[in-house]
């Protein structure tokens, strides 16, 4: 098992100082006020919105994948030093010492011992490994949908902006300057909404995606935890449990 449980949320909480040293640089060369105030449709705002929930929410799935991977490893050293893990009466399987807390890693080995009691099989559990990979990563799906969301609605923003930039030419009916002027002003606002919303939505999303890949990097370690803990250590115990019930 790893020493150290919590080292995707360590690694976390690092991108979030990287992060908010690069907000206090913007903050002070004034450039989230200009973002804001240059892009009239406002979707810089809503991209940064969607930005720090999904981060925090990033954070809160890193800190639960930390204390999966401390169960995971006091279930290791309970099935080590147990001389019998399991108990089952009436076709009913449960731990024989159970003082662990409820955890991923022991819903998966409950259900690798109900198998044995009912099927009698020690190998084949391949559905039971991709449920597990499954449980590993829920949320992580909704958060590679965000991120790409972050970057379609910079594009979209882009969209907007040549739209705006190119439709403030049918509003000129005379060529002298103070239409040039106006012209020039209308296209500019235009053409500021198309660049500063694909810089926020491909920055955002560039970010958000990284974190998920820190996250998704967790699970796999964890999910490489549990097997080696089910097919090594427990091994022993689900013959036992098969022998048993025989």
């Amino acid at each position: 098992m790893q020493s150290d449980a919590f080292s995707t949320f360590n690694r976390w909480l690092l991108f979030i100082g990287v992060l908010i040293a690069g907000l206090a640089l913007a903050h002070h060369y004034d450039l989230i006020r200009t973002l804001i105030q240059s892009d009239a449709s406002y979707l810089s705002v809503a991209i940064l919105a969607f930005f720090f929930a999904a981060t925090l929410h990033v954070g809160w799935l890193s800190w639960q994948l930390g204390k999966e991977v401390n169960k995971a490893a006091q279930l290791t050293q309970s099935a080590r030093q147990s001389d019998s893990l399991f108990e089952s009466a009436k076709g009913q399987v449960h731990f024989a010492n159970d003082s662990t807390e409820p955890s991923v890693a022991k819903e998966h080995i409950t259900l690798l011992a109900e198998k044995v009691i009912t099927c009698g099989a020690l190998t084949g559990h391949e559905a039971l490994l991709d449920r597990l990979d499954n449980k590993l990563r829920r949320g992580h799906e909704t958060g590679w949908f965000i991120a790409d969301l972050l970057v379609r609605l910079g594009l979209l923003g882009t969209v907007i902006g040549f739209i705006l930039m190119l439709g403030s030419l049918s509003t000129v009916s005379s060529i002298d300057l103070h239409a040039l002027q106006q012209l020039l002003t209308r296209m500019t606002e235009g053409m500021q909404i198309a660049l500063y919303t694909t810089l926020s939505g491909l920055t955002a999303g560039i970010l958000l995606s990284f974190q998920y890949q820190l996250l998704d990097q967790g699970a796999n370690r964890l999910l490489a935890d549990i097997i080696e803990l089910s097919e090594v250590h427990v091994l022993r115990h689900l013959k036992a449990l098969r022998e048993i019930n025989q």
